[in-house]
């Protein structure tokens, strides 16, 4: 038999299973089918071969941990159950449980002009998903401590819940990093066990769900460990208030207003110099309440008036910078000699005065 000799020709062709896309890539746990046909001719006669290949999709483990906050939480002494938020977004390819943890290992949080350094802890620190997804906590709705079944893309809000100690100073820095542990899924309402380590050093098993964690570096723990962090803190502002109390002679029968003397008939001006700290809560219902003695004063006519200048706040005070009055004398009528101010609120990083005038008897 002759045989002439030519070239052949042949055609591969792939066909593949269908797969379910996902921003963060084909789902885990996918059959990805291939077969490759091969048609050739030899002496007139067409022939096809083929073969198969497939294998599982493997479980690409990723997660982002981030704060919703932009600088540090200001919170007062002695509130309990305040907030810190954070969001966990599964950016695998896998429906994954998440554990979750409050730590402290960052000591700072935040940067730029919005960086602060810890220096103190807060108490019964707790962690919670927040379950109806309205974005704040509350209390008797989001008491469950890991996230269930979160799908690949699909984010979920969490809160670290804390305490804040009565005497906490003013300015304290308290830094919390909130962990998200990465665990097995699958099984809803059940909280999954964690997934400590992943197969990357393993050799290639095509017909295995294989593990690969993915996730970056967050602000505790490192490159592909199943884990991420981010950090978020709280700001103790409290009111420290002082007060400072004072007295000038404004004038004296004899010499008039020049260098008067505390002599009968003299007027008093004593002044309440009031200070709330920089950087501190306002601090609101502020009342100076003084006795002042009427065997030597006479409190006939005084009155009691609140700073309302721009200049300096203290016993030299212009009399026309004292143009804003709180009312009638300022006495209690069911105390004699009893005087009492009313500053109201005074702001963080305030002074503010006020003078009563007495003469003596």
């Amino acid at each position: 038999m002759f045989f002439r000799s030519k070239k052949v020709l042949a055609a591969m062709l792939f066909s593949l299973s269908s797969t379910v896309a996902f921003a963060q890539g084909t789902l885990s746990g996918t059959d990805v089918d291939s077969t490759a046909s091969l048609t050739f001719t030899v002496n007139g006669n067409s022939s096809t071969v083929t073969d198969t290949n497939s294998y599982k999709v493997d479980n690409k483990v990723d997660m982002v941990v981030s704060t919703t906050d932009l600088q540090a939480a200001t919170v007062n002494p002695g509130a309990n159950n305040v907030v810190l938020k954070y969001r966990v977004q599964n950016n695998g390819n896998t429906v994954q449980d998440f554990l979750l943890s409050a730590l402290t290992n960052s000591q700072t949080a935040f940067s730029g002009s919005n960086k602060v350094t810890d220096n103190s802890d807060l108490n019964n620190v707790r962690v919670f998903v927040d379950s109806n997804n309205n974005g704040r906590y509350d209390p008797d709705i989001d008491t469950q401590d890991y996230i269930d079944e979160l799908a690949p893309d699909a984010t979920k809000t969490v809160f670290i819940v804390a305490d804040v100690p009565s005497d906490a100073p003013n300015n304290n820095i308290a830094v919390y990093d909130l962990e998200a542990q990465v665990a097995e899924g699958n099984t809803p309402n059940s909280k999954g066990n964690a997934i400590t380590s992943d197969d990357s050093n393993q050799v290639d098993d095509a017909a295995t769900v294989q593990i690969v964690f993915a996730d970056g570096a967050g602000s505790t723990d490192a490159e592909h460990d199943g884990k991420f962090s981010s950090a978020d803190a709280w700001r103790v502002v409290t009111a420290t208030v002082t007060i400072s109390k004072d007295s000038i002679v404004v004038s004296d029968p004899v010499n008039g207003n020049n260098n008067p003397k505390r002599i009968p008939g003299a007027v008093v001006r004593y002044c309440y110099i009031v200070k709330n700290a920089e950087g501190g809560a306002e601090a609101s219902g502020a009342l100076v309440t003084d006795t002042l003695d009427t065997n030597v004063l006479s409190l006939s006519g005084a009155t009691v008036k609140l700073y309302g200048g721009n200049g300096t706040c203290d016993c030299n005070t212009p009399d026309s910078d004292i143009t804003a009055s709180n009312g009638a004398n300022g006495q209690d009528p069911n105390a004699q000699g009893v005087t009492k101010i009313d500053f109201g609120t005074v702001a963080g990083g305030a002074t503010e005065c006020a003078y009563v005038s007495a003469t003596i008897k």
